[in-house]
């Protein structure tokens, strides 16, 4: 055997090592996205089993059951008749709930379904909430039916168990798909709301993956100091509050809001694995994994037994925590006051390792310059690069042109683009090392590192952690290699060995930071889900001496040179990319999402088919011909946007009703009262209404609007969508000045297509299915003018 022979074999072992060691990381980090295992439905009442949770999630997520649906009906005598059968006296809050919105008003008759436990010697009350409503385009397993069988299941075992001291109330909320509409009418009108010291709620944006503690209420550090006490599967980041907090008037979107805006203390949960099962028909039973409710679970019953035992007046603080997992189960926490102090020392320790560096001669300034801007220059270009070129093949693959939140190939492109931007990383890095020495660059990339744990201490210190602690472990590593001169394999090895806590922190981050671009990316069309490659991105910045390490073999044999391993990782990751390409095509288990509406103008007595697919698949074309023209389809539900219209049978559906109440009462102020009815029993109805003169005021089903910050241009037009339509109508009541008429536009949706007269529309194949959101409406559109 030749002495280069030898050498070589000894440096494969040990770059074998130093990938154990990432791998190692990897998988703990992966860990943290695994829910715990099922408790069967033979274990005590007194615990919660997801098992025992089927029978109820069977029959409450059967059909899609939106607000005002007769399937949304049977959901809640459901739930009254299982919560009647514990022996529990439910009761029903209907009422109408008026918030402003975008451009108008939203509103809705909500039914929420309340149940209280009176506690042994209260201190206040715990609010557990989960929306009974689903997406009218799924069955609503996860979202939320996987929350009403969590709260169903916890009031079981609650009841089973030793009496709780505080009061516990279980909000089954109504119309939270529709604005949270049910949260709010139970705490601006509801005489419990104001015992109401902690809520706790729960979400899904998917059919799978560990429950993900996403969002707590201001000044926290107490709630977190209890919480991690009282659960047993903790999984938490307070990553997901700050970033939320970064968006300007971004909301978090579920019932907690409504709690915490008006002072509660407050969790908020979700999981969001399987992204594309979020408000398709994918959202059923079948697909749903009973671990992700078992999380939930875990976290419901042990939480109402903590805080129910606790003084509930005791959990104010005066600021907030920062709190991470570092393993499944194990969570570091401590007050936000920490932070700055912990920027300030990894500060010292940065400076501490430049001087070691200078001091032997293994850094330059000059050469830490050039390394830092190396690394940012790179970072942004591969991720750039990655935006690019999901747009570009986005652009080129009609499959991943869909209504769709995220994609059924989502974890594997996700994987080809991590090991890409690997791959790229490392084949720069190739490069710059035959240029600059490597202590600058990896030194230049820590220095990045530090701008980051600062600006973040700064202006985002429930980050920080992100960037504070991985930096913190590799500049320990670097102060004993420079300390010690020590430049042998023992160097990298501790090197890769304080690389661990930065992919065990920054990995998780990314998947669920990815979760909530591809939610952005559906709604909003623009290829913002691989953004989550920054995170990689920034964790090569870590990674420089390693890269350098398994890329320098022409230091040992000619052989082998040295674009061999990032040029083979790259073809990895274009092989996983193709295999996801490929495989991104629809099936029955995976049906493509697909838009149709019947839209009627009554006025004009014409009917047109309308999609706003951008492209026709062979179910539209039966349904609307092949004549079908490109235009832009625009109605109340659907946002401008261009799509396929054809003409279509008439149908003799009558619209929206306006029925006068009420005389005008003077010539300069005039009241207009008004009922509002649908003939086809319509769920939804939208109202936009103008005049010449002002609307001095105007009341929704006796619900006041609040027109205050509008100003007096706005004040000549009321645009406003009621859900969950009664039978008997909503009254609109208004006060106008210097106004002659009134014009009003009207439109009414049923879900589903209508039934057509001596022809039979095709039913939907199984390979398609509606697209989130966009259910096949039957729309009635009418206008008309009121003289005053």
């Amino acid at each position: 055997m030749h002495k280069s022979d030898s050498i070589d074999k000894t440096h494969w072992s040990q770059r074998l090592v130093i990938l154990g060691i990432i791998l190692f990381a990897v998988a703990i980090a992966l860990w943290q996205l695994v829910p715990p295992n099922v408790i069967p439905a033979t274990a005590p009442l007194t615990e919660f089993s997801a098992d025992r949770t089927m029978p109820d999630l069977k029959a409450i997520s059967q059909a899609p059951h939106p607000i005002g649906s007769a399937a949304h009906t049977a959901v809640r005598e459901y739930l009254v008749t299982q919560l009647k059968a514990m022996g529990l006296q439910p009761e029903i809050q209907t009422t109408t709930v008026v918030q402003p919105g975008d451009g108008g008003f939203g509103a809705g008759r909500v039914n929420n379904v309340l149940v209280r436990i009176p506690g042994k010697a209260s201190t206040g009350a715990i609010v557990l909430d989960g929306h009974y409503d689903a997406a009218d385009t799924g069955p609503g397993a996860s979202d939320c039916g996987s929350c009403v069988v969590t709260g169903l299941e916890t009031l079981r075992a609650i009841r089973a168990g030793t009496p709780l001291n505080n009061d516990l109330i279980f909000v089954f909320a109504d119309g939270e798909e529709v604005g949270m509409l049910g949260a709010r009418a139970f705490v601006t009108e509801h005489p419990w709301a104001k015992d109401v010291k902690l809520a706790i709620n729960f979400e899904a944006s998917g059919s799978r993956g560990a429950a993900v503690m996403y969002i707590t209420s201001r000044n926290n550090q107490r709630l977190i100091s209890e919480f991690i006490k009282a659960v047993p599967y903790p999984r938490m980041t307070s990553f997901s509050p700050a970033f939320w907090g970064l968006l300007p008037g971004a909301q978090i979107g579920c019932d907690l809001e409504e709690y915490t805006a008006r002072g509660s203390g407050g969790f908020g949960f979700y999981y969001g694995g399987d992204t594309p099962a979020y408000h398709t028909l994918r959202d059923n039973v079948t697909e749903i994994d009973r671990r992700s409710i078992q999380h939930n679970g875990s976290y419901a019953l042990s939480l109402l037994q903590h805080f129910g035992n606790l003084d509930l007046k005791t959990l104010t603080a005066t600021q907030n925590a920062v709190y991470f997992n570092i393993l499944p189960n194990v969570v570091l926490h401590y007050p936000e006051s920490q932070v700055l102090p912990l920027a300030i020392v990894t500060s010292i320790l940065f400076v501490a390792v430049v001087w070691l560096g200078f001091r032997a001669r293994t850094l330059t300034f000059k050469g830490i310059s050039l390394g830092a801007i190396a690394f940012l220059l790179s970072a942004i270009g591969v991720v750039v690069l990655n935006v690019l070129g999901w747009w570009l093949m986005r652009s080129l693959n009609r499959s991943l042109q869909v209504l769709l939140i995220g994609n059924y190939q989502a974890n594997l492109y996700h994987v080809s683009f991590v090991v890409l931007t690997v791959a790229t990383m490392m084949a720069i890095y190739s490069w710059l090392c035959q240029r600059f020495k490597v202590d600058d660059l990896a030194i230049g990339a820590l220095f990045v590192w530090l701008l980051l744990t600062i600006a973040s201490s700064a202006w985002l210190p429930g980050a920080s952690y992100l960037f504070a602690i991985p930096l913190l472990f590799n500049l320990l590593a670097w102060s004993w290699i420079l300390l010690t001169r020590n430049r042998s394999w023992m160097g990298i090895l501790l090197l890769s060995v304080a690389l661990i806590p930065g992919i065990v922190l920054l990995m998780p981050v990314q998947v669920y930071f990815g979760s909530w671009m591809a939610r952005f990316e559906g709604i909003m069309n623009v290829p913002l889900s691989t953004l989550q490659m920054v995170f990689t991105a920034l964790l090569c910045g870590l990674l420089v001496p390693q890269f350098v390490f398994f890329t320098s073999f022409s230091s040992v044999t000619s052989r082998s040179p040295r674009w061999i391993v990032p040029g083979g990782t790259l073809l990895i990751g274009a092989i996983l990319l193709s295999i996801a390409t490929f495989n991104s095509g629809f099936s029955t288990a995976h049906p493509r999402p697909n838009t149709m509406s019947y839209l009627l103008d009554a006025n004009r007595g014409q009917a047109n088919w309308v999609s706003s697919d951008r492209h026709l698949d062979p179910w539209k074309v039966q349904i609307m011909g092949t004549n079908a023209q490109q235009q832009q389809i625009e109605f109340a539900l659907s946002p401008a946007s261009s799509g396929f219209s054809a003409p279509a049978p008439l149908v003799n559906l009558p619209a929206l009703e306006v029925q006068r109440l009420e005389q005008p009462t003077s010539s300069n102020k005039s009241a207009l009262r008004l009922r509002l009815k649908s003939p086809r029993q319509a769920s939804i109805a939208y109202i936009d209404l103008t005049t010449q003169g002002t609307i001095a005021r105007a009341e929704i089903d006796r619900k006041p609007l609040d027109l205050t910050p509008l100003t007096p241009k706005q004040r000549q037009a009321l645009k406003f969508i009621f859900f969950g339509l009664p039978q008997e109508g909503i009254e609109l009541n208004l006060e106008l000045t210097n106004s002659q008429s009134v014009q009003m536009k009207l439109e009414d949706y049923t879900w589903g297509l209508p039934a057509i007269a001596g022809s039979a529309i095709a039913p939907r194949p199984a390979d398609l299915m509606p697209a989130p959101g966009h259910p096949d409406y039957t729309i009635v559109r009418k206008q008309l003018s009121i003289a005053i």
